[in-house]
């Protein structure tokens, strides 16, 4: 009977104590997300898609402002930056 008694008075202290809802995760209003089914990044701002930056190139759903200068040194020379960048960071 006492073990009755003790349990009943467990789940009655149980049933008493409002359950706590959990507050969703608040998103950062700025972020990177790796886009694994698509094999991307995507760049959000506010919860909005702003850009995307995959094997075939950076894409840009707003403008692109710029103070210098674009060069066009083609794949290859990517490649060598991205690699000569690469061996930098390495050594240090």
């Amino acid at each position: 009977m006492r073990h009755f008694i003790l349990s009943a008075a467990i789940i009655a202290a149980c049933l008493s104590v409002p359950a706590r809802a959990e507050e969703p995760a608040k998103q950062e209003a700025v972020r990177i997300e790796a886009d694994q089914a698509h094999k991307a990044f995507v760049f959000i701002i506010d919860d909005k898609l702003v850009a995307m930056l995959d094997k075939e190139g950076l894409h840009v759903v707003g403008g692109i402002d710029y103070g210098l200068g674009l060069t066009d040194t083609g794949p290859d020379g990517v490649k060598e930056k991205i690699a000569s960048m690469t061996k930098e960071a390495e050594h240090e």
